[in-house]
């Protein structure tokens, strides 16, 4: 006689796919660049801080149900299985680079290498509110025999946000990460633009796609 068994998976999945496999901040930063141009941005702003970091676009932002489907869907990527809006993907340009986490629909978790602490603030150009989920990577690390799914991230509607966005009047999303792994001086954020200098070129040739790196102490 025989039967089926099921995996079980660990809430340890969160430090695996996030800040073990995204091997430093700037590939983790590249990623949530990535994903902002795959939304249609064509402006991101990253302000650098001492207590946080804050990535924010115009792009086509989120709706309650592109969170729940898609964006807290684990190892999922719309492009991959045609759901996605067809756009001009830059991972499409890169397949011979497969290193690149964003490629396996993961580059969501890029934000725990960087920070204890993620707030998400999104928009579409028809929703009246602005959707905020708030998640603590430190919660799936306290008991590893716990389900990944169980654990639990808050969200709740708001009519405005703590933070700017280049144009959030009509849509895009803000990351918010806080309580920062590393503290991001000179030699950090000149490593950064470099590393990002490599995004644009290749996202257009008509140069309208725009990266913009904020830090008043520097």
């Amino acid at each position: 006689m025989s039967d089926e068994l099921k995996f079980k998976v660990s809430a340890g999945l969160k430090s695996i796919i996030g800040r073990d496999l995204i091997t430093d901040e700037f590939i983790a930063v590249f990623e949530l660049v990535k994903n902002s141009y795959d939304a249609y941005a064509k402006k991101v702003v990253i302000t650098i801080e001492d207590d946080r970091i804050i990535v924010a676009d115009d792009g086509k932002g989120m709706s309650l149900n592109d969170l729940k489907t898609k964006w807290l869907f684990v190892a999922y990527s719309a492009k991959k299985d045609n759901t996605e809006d067809k756009n001009s993907s830059y991972r499409d340009k890169i397949k011979s680079r497969r290193h690149y986490a964003g490629a396996k629909g993961i580059g969501r978790f890029s934000s725990d290498r960087l920070g204890g602490s993620l707030s998400i603030y999104t928009k579409t150009a028809k929703a009246k509110k602005i959707e905020h989920v708030f998640v603590d990577w430190k919660k799936f690390e306290e008991d590893q025999t716990k389900n990944f799914e169980t654990i639990n991230v808050r969200h709740n509607k708001l009519t405005q946000i703590p933070v700017d966005l280049p144009s959030f009047e009509k849509q895009g999303t803000v990351l918010v990460i806080k309580k920062l792994h590393v503290r991001w001086g000179r030699e950090h954020i000149l490593k950064l633009k470099h590393s990002l200098e490599k995004l644009i070129n290749p996202f257009s040739s008509k140069d309208n796609f725009k990266i913009e790196i904020i830090c008043e102490k520097e």
